[in-house]
Parts: structure tokens; C-alpha cells; sequence
């Protein structure tokens, strides 16, 4: 709803008698002269939403106070207007990593020495030196519905910048029509948030006139704008926001029904009669056709053309040949576009072959549960060593099988890497035996002389 903050007083007077002699004043709550930079990123990337912008302006607004922003979601909520279903999402929005990676908002989380949870701290990220921002108040955060504060940053930024800008514009950065862009800069007009000069700028365009409050008070929103093809903003979830006890409480819930049970004469009741197989009352040993659910259709089986391979595909498949006929069409044409892929890219038959015959010697037969799936997963992939050579696959050489040497150095070398040497070994100077301590006199304990004791 966009109106100025209720009054917390009555007008005061200026001097000049009494009877209204003198200009009323409103009585503006401490915040409302208060302004914050929001960065461009935040508002023109088209990265966060509307309502997001919102809440990064009154985040930033509160940690201006000397400490960041230590406001529960529940008074973010109060303060900005919206449900508290809401405020999470707008925070988490602004908690997530942004376009660079970095997130826009860091929270910090505190707990009390008796285990306690307190509320979070908040900090909006900071504009860095030569980043474009606007400057608006807080007040348009707190009065103005989520798209129109946006379009009043853009229009704050066009006028510091003194850069003209059109409703084409404008629609492209809010990523909406350019009529609805029209529609927002004549409710910022209306309610007295800018001035827009009509064709007094350069070539005929409208010269704009950003202002930090209101020129005059706001009269009652009407009805939703429906003329963008959309209706009203329906992020705070359903109208009811509260659950009825008195239908969701365990404890108001009777457990058994509400008639009373007849209490047992002692007499045993009568068995069951079997009236299945007669057809007195219209019973029937089978359901009447009506209630019977029905017989799904038979699938027709395949009668199309057979599954057919090239050449180069047979060529390719030979050292797994015998497994083909255990693995359904379906399995075989994926299995045959694999192969063409490969061979497409500039891939030998003969190195896919090699790879397959090495594949199936390693394999034990009694793991071949599915082929299919053991040659498209295991088979089929490529498979380059560490070294990165062109003939290693898999740490071994293609067509030989033997293992690659520059695999194997390379592991020694992160074994080398993990466990180095000692850097530096004393050794004595009589006997040359190694010591990882400094000796005193370079002599080790055999070689040093002994000491005279006393008497």
C-alpha cells in the first residue's frame, strides 16, 4: 500500500494564532530523511526480483547504525509491510551466491552461552569504489509497491548520471511491457514520488525530476492494475496465514466417534450367510461388467523393420559379438550411435576394438550380469590415462596391454610429494653417523669424551 507512515502524533502548528492561522506539519518518523547506496547490480542485473531489491535497501538501511543488522525476519517483515513467508524468501534470495559467485548479503548466525538461538546478523555487501549505485531514501523501500521502487532507483541513477532514458529502456529493465513501464512512471508521478516534465528534454523526451519524498499525501490505492496481463502480486500465499485449532488440534480431535455404543446382550451373533453363488437379490459370482475395471489393451508387438548395423559399427563390436543377442534392440542402437559418435570425432575402430577386447579379458564372465549396460557404462566410455598421452588408456598402453610408465611415474611423484625426505641430516664428525639432532661439537654420544665427576 503505498501511503506515508501514520502519524504518531497530532499536526503540529507553526506560529501565526491559533485556528489554523499557521501551515500543518506530519510529524515524519527519524528514518525517513535516511538514504542508502543500492548497488546497480542489485537492481538492473534483472538477477533478483522486485521484492528482493526492497529488502537489500532496509538490510543496508539498519546495519548504517554502527553494527549490522541484527533485526529478527519477523520485524524485517513488520517493517517492509509483508508476510513473514515472504521476508524468508526475499533474505534468501539475497543470501544466495549472486552472478560473480559472491553473495549479496552475508549472515552471520549467533547463539547465546545457554544454547539459546538469537537472531541473525545481517550485512549487505558493500559498493565498491567506481560501482555505479543509487542513492534513494528508505522511505521509498518502505511505501512503494517492489516494481516501482525499482523503476524509482533506475530513474534516481538516470538523473545522477544525467542520462536520458525512454520507456523502452525502462521495460527492458524491469522485464516488463514498455505500456506497463508507462503505467509505473505515471503512478510514481501520481503519487508525488517524481515530476515528469512532458516533452522538455533533448528530442522530444520527457524530462524527469526524481524527488526524496512525496510532494503531497497519498490518496487510497484503487483496485489491481490488470492491464499488464497479470493480477496482483500473489507471493504472500493464500489469505489465510493462521491454522484453525479447533480442526488441525490433536487435543480437540475426538478419538473414538460420537454415538454410543449398545452394550452386549450375551447373545452370539448369527453367522454369516454365503451368498455368492446364488443369484437371489442379484448376487452374481462375477461382478456385472459396469463394475469391472478395464482390460488394458495388448501391446501389439514390433513388426517394423529388423535391427540392422553398419559395417564399421560390426567391425568395432567383434570381441563382444557373442553378447549381442542377450541385449534388447533398444540397448544395441544406443550401443551403435555410441559407436558412430566415436568414430565420427576422429576416433580408430581400432583403438575402440583394443579397448573392448582389454575390457572384456579383465572382466570375469560371472560379472556380465548385463551386457548392455557393461558396454555402454564401462566398455564404451573413454577412458584417458593421467599422463594424458593419446596411447595410454586407463594407465595401460593401447594394443600392447603393458601398464604406461609416465602413469606409473607420475604416481611415484605424488608418493615423493606426500612422504618427502628429511630435509637435512646432522652427522658426526668423527664416526659420520647420522643424526636427525643438532650434536653438540658435531660428536655424536659414542665419540664425545666423557665427563670427569666429581668428588
Amino acid at each position: 500500500m503505498n501511503r506515508l507512515p501514520a502519524s504518531a502524533a497530532e499536526p503540529r502548528h507553526r506560529r501565526g494564532g491559533a485556528g489554523g492561522a499557521g501551515r500543518a506539519e506530519t510529524v515524519l518518523p527519524p528514518w525517513w530523511g535516511q538514504k542508502v547506496k543500492v548497488a546497480k547490480r542489485v537492481w538492473g542485473s534483472g538477477h533478483y526480483s522486485h521484492g528482493a531489491v526492497r529488502y537489500a535497501a532496509q538490510v543496508a538501511a539498519l546495519a548504517q547504525r554502527g553494527r549490522r543488522c541484527r533485526a529478527t525476519v519477523a520485524t524485517l517483515a513488520a517493517y517492509m509491510g509483508d508476510g513473514k513467508r515472504t521476508a524468508e524468501r526475499r533474505l534468501a534470495e539475497l543470501a544466495a551466491p549472486g552472478p560473480d559467485g559472491v553473495p549479496e548479503m552475508e549472515v552471520t548466525r549467533h547463539t547465546a552461552a545457554g544454547g539459546k538461538g538469537e537472531s541473525a546478523e545481517r550485512r549487505m555487501r558493500p559498493v565498491a569504489p567506481g560501482e555505479h549505485f543509487a542513492y534513494v531514501p528508505v522511505g521509498a523501500a518502505k511505501t512503494l509497491r517492489p516494481a516501482l521502487f525499482t523503476a524509482y532507483c533506475a530513474l534516481t541513477y538516470a538523473e545522477a548520471t544525467n542520462t536520458p532514458v525512454t520507456a523502452a529502456e525502462l521495460a527492458s529493465l524491469l522485464a516488463v511491457s514498455e505500456r506497463s513501464a508507462r503505467r509505473l512512471v505515471d503512478e510514481l508521478e501520481a503519487l508525488g514520488w517524481i515530476t515528469v516534465h512532458r516533452r522538455a528534454g533533448r528530442q522530444g523526451r520527457h524530462h524527469i525530476t526524481v524527488h526524496d519524498a512525496p510532494l503531497h499525501p497519498v490518496p487510497a490505492p484503487a483496485g489491481p492494475d490488470t492491464d499488464g496481463g497479470s493480477g496482483p502480486d500473489p507471493d504472500g500465499g493464500s489469505l489465510a496465514i493462521k491454522e484453525d485449532t479447533g480442526l488441525t488440534d490433536a487435543r480437540s480431535t475426538q478419538e473414538r466417534g460420537s454415538f454410543r455404543r449398545r452394550r452386549g446382550t450375551g447373545s452370539k451373533p448369527a453367522n454369516p450367510v454365503d451368498t455368492a453363488g446364488n443369484h437371489a437379490g442379484g448376487n452374481s459370482p462375477v461382478a456385472p461388467a459396469a463394475f469391472r475395471p478395464p482390460v488394458p489393451p495388448s501391446r501389439r508387438p514390433y513388426d517394423g523393420p529388423a535391427l540392422t548395423l553398419s559395417p564399421r559399427v560390426w567391425a568395432v563390436l567383434e570381441p563382444v559379438r557373442d553378447l549381442l543377442p542377450g541385449i534388447s534392440p533398444y540397448l544395441v542402437r544406443r550401443i551403435a550411435r555410441e559407436i558412430g559418435r566415436q568414430l565420427d570425432t576422429g576416433i580408430l575402430a581400432e583403438d575402440i576394438r583394443d579397448q573392448l577386447q582389454r575390457l572384456r579379458d579383465w572382466t570375469p564372465p560371472d560379472e556380465l550380469t548385463d551386457p548392455g549396460r557393461w558396454i555402454l557404462g564401462a566398455a564404451l566410455p573413454v577412458r584417458p590415462g593421467k599422463c594424458g598421452t593419446a596411447d595410454c588408456h586407463y594407465g595401460f598402453q593401447r594394443y600392447t596391454g603393458a601398464p604406461c610408465k609416465a602413469c606409473a611415474e607420475l604416481a611415484a611423484a605424488r608418493i615423493r610429494a606426500a612422504h618427502p625426505p628429511h630435509a637435512f641430516w646432522h652427522e658426526c664428525a668423527h664416526c659420520y653417523a647420522p643424526s636427525r639432532q643438532p650434536l653438540p661439537n658435531r660428536l655424536c654420544a659414542t665419540c664425545r669424551p666423557a665427563q670427569p665427576t666429581g668428588t
